[in-house]
């Protein structure tokens, strides 16, 4: 009997001892991938000198909103920052807009070729963004639209757009048609289906997607320093004001990054309850 109770103490331990390991491992790892952001937070607090320091303090300074002043009063970074909300925000509605309707026809429609258009639409994401910087300066001049609104907001919802579609699309084929079908025996056109039934299945799946390409499109560099020039600066573009000729302002430069973080930080915040369920769903079958 006492052999029994001596052997089913190691069965009993190798559970603990592997959620234990396992929390560990993820203190671990939320403890590496939060230091940069610890750092540059608490950089963007420090003067120049208490960054230049080595060893690093990390507690023993005094905080000042210095950087923060200087990125608001020397670089303009309010402008900067309204002008990219409003450019992300068209261009977000844009993609996800015409990239769920193009999804729920590729899904639910038989079209001839569908298949291959699907690809095309994908082959778009794969083109490098560099490659289109020229045309588009050109057709911008042409058309008067350069540095505005309009232009980078196309831009961007035309970058996101295979995204959304072949997201959505996977998210709308886990939806049984059956459903569907059932509202329009019931009297419902396609349309109203697609609003009333489809749609509110495919929340958690549209805030996951929505999500990344906000992130996408608000940390886009390139096309906002080629197709801008005064009016319709963004907030990434105005960071680069940080690297100068023969240095880098590190306080500015964290200041930007800090400013530039808080509207994703806040908007994977609000979508949380719906973000979790997007990203794991379709996860586990049967």
């Amino acid at each position: 009997m006492s052999e029994g109770v001596i052997m089913s103490k190691p069965n009993t331990l190798r559970p603990v001892l592997k959620g234990l390991g396992a929390y560990a491992l993820a203190i671990l790892a939320t403890l590496f991938f939060a230091f940069p952001v610890f750092w540059m937070a608490s950089s963007s607090l420090k003067s120049e000198l208490d960054i230049s320091q080595y060893p690093p303090v990390f507690t023993s300074f005094e905080p000042s909103l210095v950087n923060y002043a200087e990125l608001f009063t020397q670089l303009d970074a309010l402008d900067a920052f309204i002008n990219s909300a409003v450019i992300v925000a068209m261009a977000t509605s844009l993609a996800m807009i015409c990239g769920t309707m193009a999804a729920y026809a590729l899904a639910r429609f038989d079209m001839k070729g569908k298949e291959v258009m699907a690809f095309e639409v994908l082959s778009i994401r794969m083109l490098p963004p560099i490659v289109s910087v020229i045309p588009m300066f050109i057709i911008a001049r042409t058309l008067g639209i350069f540095d505005t609104y309009w232009l980078l907001a196309a831009a961007y919802g035309l970058a996101g757009l295979p995204f959304v579609v072949w997201v959505m699309r996977v998210f709308i084929q886990d939806i049984p048609q059956s459903i569907e079908e059932a509202a329009m025996i019931d009297g419902c056109s396609r349309f109203e289906t697609f609003r009333r039934v489809t749609l509110p299945l495919l929340l958690p799946g549209l805030a996951a997607t929505m999500v990344i390409v906000f992130m996408f499109s608000w940390n886009e560099f390139l096309l906002a320093s080629m197709l801008t020039s005064q009016e319709a600066k963004t907030l990434p573009v105005i960071a680069a004001n940080a690297i100068k000729p023969k240095s880098i302002a590190w306080g500015l430069a964290s200041a930007a990054g800090v400013m530039m973080s808080l509207p994703v930080v806040v908007l994977v915040l609000l979508m949380q309850r719906y973000l979790v369920r997007g990203l794991t769903l379709g996860a586990v079958k049967g």
